[in-house]
């Protein structure tokens, strides 16, 4: 219900009511800003300043798995994939001071010139740190898109751009540096565009079923395209490569299935200018990470309705806040995580590091795994991957809160769940109202009216099982790794973390459906004692299924489910 409420309409009245300034809170975001250049960028040097792991040194704290080489503060927050800059801290002096400037205008323009500012800062960005052919690649991309779910009455203009933005980013290198090649192929690319959308492209619009058929084709291109190159691939045509600008537009491909389903809801005028449909994806708040939690944003009616939806000055101090909370995971998450290794190891506890891969290969070689070392194990693994994946999402939603948007958080207080439905929407609550959106409630709404307990579980193993999987982590793994057959079919054989992932949440489901709760969880009271032991084991099943999601080299399924086994007390040897 809330999310729900978070997407009630705003018109530009209450934004304008909400646009007031004040110094104060200007300071704080350039304060905490300036905080994460000192940490991890070199700007230290530029002022004759001790770098951050000396000046810690001097306070008489001396830790050892907080600094890397160049004594600063070793940070998970980046750009990915960025290729103009000599090393990541010089990536995040820009990433940082683009996230000012565009802070800045998010603030104090006028409000018609907000949102186009806060795109164009992002465009910035990417022409900085990833150069005109990958930045114009994206924007080719997106201009199609914008072509066919919106078609202009006049397109000829646009159809030209993306001529020109075509030619920038895939034929700009055939012409060898003669520029009579050059001009020709700007030419055809610009006549082929205009003659494709004007006869093709456009004529299928006009028709109900071929334009629905050619709209989810382009939402979709990313499965797509994935799915027919990794099937050439295992025919023997080779590895695709695929150049960086569509690369980063692929990676939105959740954000494009949640804007596709906000097209089809009706929730998007049908007249939406250019810069707006950019400001769903051109936001500073998706340059940090692109690959980490694309879903933050959603789509358009989130994005939209959320935009100064609230008190301005509140929703940037919230993001300071959130940028505080990121900060103590960014500096301290690997310190927490040696401590607690040592911590257990000093027990008599081998977990492997913290990472449940490394267990699995032990496993696989032939060693000994206790149950202790796999609930221990498991459970740090968790915990581990929860503080990476914390310091870089907050980060995240804090950009997008400071340039005042009202962004739910990514991970809110996951521990406080004492059920695995809970927990599924505290800890991923983004990607999980993709899941929930693009897959839960199509099947929902249509099977299985009549019993209400098979219908969530049917709708929940089409969310967090098939969904999750080939949506999910199909796609993802093969822009990791590459567009193989090989990867498509490492990831499927992971099914059983999936499977054991949707049965978990529907069972939670149908008993809080079933048997309400008479109390709030976490009351003081004599029943708490249940909170915690809930907490606990909802928190260990999902740490255990991820056995099932990190195979090691040569291990079966039935090698996971005994070590698996092992984990609940059951030794099959």
């Amino acid at each position: 219900m809330a999310g729900l409420l978070r997407n009630v309409p705003v018109d530009d009245g209450l934004r304008r009511a909400n646009d007031r300034h004040d110094w104060r809170v200007v300071v704080a975001v350039l304060a905490v800003l300036g905080i994460y250049l000192y940490l991890f960028t070199h700007v230290a040097d530029a002022f004759g300043w001790p770098r951050p792991q000396f000046l810690a040194w001097r306070l008489g704290w001396h830790p050892v798995h907080v600094f890397d080489r160049d004594h600063n503060v070793d940070s998970t927050v980046g750009v990915t994939l960025a290729q103009n800059w000599p090393s990541n801290d010089d990536e995040r002096l820009v990433l940082f001071l683009i996230v000012g400037g565009a802070f800045l205008s998010a603030y104090f323009l006028p409000l018609p010139l907000k949102q186009p500012a806060l795109v164009a800062w992002t465009g910035l960005a990417l022409l900085l740190l990833y150069g005109i052919r990958a930045t114009a690649g994206l924007l080719w991309c997106h201009l199609w898109v914008y072509l066919v779910l919106h078609p202009p009455s006049r397109p000829g203009w646009l159809t030209l751009a993306g001529g020109v933005l075509g030619y920038v980013a895939l034929l700009s290198g055939a012409s060898g540096g003669d520029w009579a090649v050059a001009a020709l192929l700007l030419v055809a690319s610009c006549v082929g565009h205009w003659v494709g959308y004007r006869f093709v492209i456009r004529p299928l619009l006009d028709r109900p079923r071929p334009a629905a058929w050619l709209r989810t084709a382009v939402v979709q291109s990313a499965i797509l395209t994935v799915g027919m190159g990794a099937m050439l691939q295992g025919m023997g045509a080779g590895e695709w490569s695929l150049p960086l600008g569509v690369l980063l537009f692929f990676w939105q491909w959740e954000r494009l299935i949640l804007y596709h389903v906000d097209h089809k809801d009706g929730l998007i005028p049908a007249a939406v200018p250019l810069w707006r449909f950019l400001a769903v994806f051109w936001n500073p708040g998706v340059l940090p990470n692109w690959n980490w939690g694309v879903t933050i944003g959603q789509g358009y009616s989130y994005v939209h309705n959320n935009f100064l939806c609230d008190d301005k000055n509140r929703l940037v101090l919230s993001g300071v806040r959130i940028w505080l909370v990121a900060l103590l995971y960014l500096v301290f998450w690997n310190e927490i995580r040696h401590l607690l290794v040592t911590g257990f190891e000093e027990m008599g506890i081998p977990v492997y590091r913290a990472y449940t891969r490394e267990m699995v290969r032990r496993f696989m070689a032939g060693e000994t795994v206790t149950t202790a070392s796999v609930l221990a194990t498991t459970f740090l693994d968790l915990t581990r991957w929860t503080m990476l994946w914390a310091g870089v999402v907050h980060f995240k939603v804090g950009v997008w809160r400071i340039c005042g948007y009202r962004m739910d958080p990514y991970i809110n207080k996951p521990w406080l769940a004492t059920d695995l439905a809970t927990f599924w929407a505290r800890f991923t609550f983004h990607y999980r109202e993709f899941l929930v959106r693009a897959f839960y409630y199509p099947v929902f709404f249509r099977c299985c009216r009549r019993r209400p307990y098979l219908r969530v579980l049917v709708a929940t193993l089409a969310a967090a099982a098939f969904g999750n999987l080939v949506w999910g982590h199909v796609t993802e793994r093969l822009y990791y790794r590459g567009l193989t057959w090989e990867n498509v079919i490492h990831v499927l054989g992971t099914w059983p973390y999936f499977v054991l992932l949707a049965l978990g949440i529907a069972a939670s489901q149908i008993y809080l459906l079933k048997f309400r709760r008479r109390r709030r969880p976490w009351t003081f009271d004599r029943h708490l004692w249940k909170d915690v032991v809930a907490a606990y084991c909802m928190l260990q099943y999902y740490a255990l299924i991820h056995i099932f999601a990190r195979p090691a080299s040569g291990s079966s399924i039935g090698d996971l489910g005994r070590l698996f086994l092992t984990g609940l007390g059951i030794r099959l040897d």
